[in-house]
């Protein structure tokens, strides 16, 4: 199978390989490790978000805004220096639990209690995805891998498309953010891509680990979780939006 085609960037063998083989190995505990210490700093950083004070909606956006250029430029870095991923993942994290926390902190006072269904939606995605993954219901084929790979693409450039319309002046696209049975079902759809990516990174990780990939990856192998992680809320919360608009 060629790694290369696993949609998480994060997860590509280039970045794994391009490091010094000979160091200690990877293990899947000590991505789990990584990955603890990674989801305890995004709840800090959403706790912090979540008790400020917002005079406007316009100024939660615009803190949103900021905080999500700024992880995009740790993303980056970690990519392109992955010897530095043990100070750039812990503050990516912080980072990004900012922008979850500001983003459900709006959410919330829209309809109170949909942040507790988010997070047990969240919960319970990846706990559902790692008993498929190991239990082998599904495999990540070559196939499978290409076929997640272009539509996680695909739902980017959506994305992009809608937040370019939208900073231009336009209303953005009506199929990301109207609440009618598309928008509801073009969410739900990319609920389930998200979802599906947890599958690939679980398998990218355990080949790494077998493969010999070097102990400081783990710091990496936690990123792509955090990414995929911190997607699948943020998707699960705007379809709870939609539909609770169609409801009232």
């Amino acid at each position: 199978m060629d790694n290369d085609h696993i949609s998480n960037p994060v997860f590509r063998d280039s970045v794994f390989y391009s490091q010094d083989t000979q160091a200690i190995g990877m293990t899947i505990n000590g991505v789990i490790r990584k990955s603890f210490i990674a989801l305890l700093l995004l709840l800090a950083g959403a706790a912090f978000a979540w008790t400020r004070s917002y005079t406007s909606v316009a100024e939660i956006n615009g803190k949103i805004m900021l905080f999500s250029i700024g992880t995009l430029v740790l993303y980056f870095i970690t990519m392109f220096k992955p010897d530095i991923a043990k100070i750039t993942v812990p503050l990516y994290a912080i980072g990004q639990g900012f922008i979850i926390g500001a983003a459900s902190l709006f959410a919330q006072r829209i309809y109170p209690g949909i942040v507790v269904q988010a997070s047990a939606g969240t919960f319970g995605v990846f706990a559902a995805m790692l008993f498929v993954y190991k239990t082998g219901i599904i495999r990540p084929s070559e196939k499978f891998i290409m076929v997640i790979t272009m539509a996680t693409l695909g739902v980017a450039f959506i994305y992009l498309a809608d937040f370019l319309m939208a900073y231009f002046g336009g209303s953005g696209l009506s199929i990301v953010r109207d609440s009618s049975n598309i928008g509801i079902a073009f969410s739900a759809v990319v609920c389930i891509i998200a979802a599906l990516n947890l599958l690939l990174d679980f398998e990218f990780i355990v080949r790494q680990s077998k493969l010999g990939a070097p102990e400081k990856m783990e710091w990496i192998a936690a990123l792509g979780l955090l990414v995929t992680l911190v997607w699948i809320y943020l998707e699960i919360i705007r379809l709870l939006l939609k539909s609770k608009s169609r409801s009232h």
